[in-house]
């Protein structure tokens, strides 16, 4: 079910670029900025109405990635290089602050504070839960694609191969793994870098067939 639920989520993200193709980019940066002032107030005064603060957080996640794809230069290089450097930062404060994993928890009662950073839903036997942070990256890669002339299907392709290998490498963990295993598990921005750089030789093929 959690794999289901991420596949939807990264497709949702995926899509929303080219829904929002035509809407100026100052329209698409005002309704971020309202989404975080929404955010912010739901995580200082803990506005307990969750599930519901999902959308919220998923909308805003969804805009900001719209406009950092619309600010990063419409090539392959640039982008690479940001989710590289953003997977060893990731990685290396999943290591030191031990996070936990974006796929889900197992909580109850969510904080109510602490489901503002969150895309997250009830599950059978616990939650979904992946960070807004993911959120704007697969829609930033969806919209670098789509930018560069890649498919719809291509440019949906990062996020959905991110969760897919996040999920296959989360259910062989054993039993209390080593600390650095986990930190690199629970790295969705290294799987979606991964599906980024996978999608790149999609695109070169494609454009190779079409030549």
């Amino acid at each position: 079910m959690h794999f289901f639920a991420g596949v939807a989520v990264a497709i949702g993200a995926g899509l929303a670029p080219w829904i929002a193709a035509k809407v100026p980019t100052r329209w698409i940066v005002m309704a971020a900025a309202l989404f975080l002032v929404i955010l912010i107030a739901g995580l200082v005064f803990g506005l307990a109405i969750y599930p519901f603060s999902s959308v919220f957080v998923a909308a805003f996640g969804i805009l900001v990635g719209i406009a950092l794809g619309r600010a990063m230069p419409p090539r392959f290089r640039p982008f690479v290089v940001l989710l590289l450097v953003l997977s060893i930062l990731d990685v290396a404060q999943n290591f030191a602050f031990a996070g936990p994993s974006s796929s889900s928890t197992t909580s109850a009662t969510p904080d109510p504070h602490f489901i503002w950073l969150n895309v997250r839903f009830p599950l059978p036997g616990g939650h979904f839960n992946i960070g807004f942070a993911d959120v704007i990256l697969i829609a930033a890669a969806a919209e670098n694609l789509r930018r560069r002339g890649a498919t719809l299907a291509l440019s949906v392709l990062p996020g959905v191969i991110a969760i897919g290998l996040g999920e296959a490498l989360l259910s062989t963990l054993t039993p209390n793994p080593p600390t650095i295993v986990v930190a690199i598990s629970t790295s969705l921005v290294l799987f979606l870098t991964a599906g980024y750089v996978l999608t790149e030789l999609a695109v070169s093929q494609t454009a190779t067939k079409t030549a």
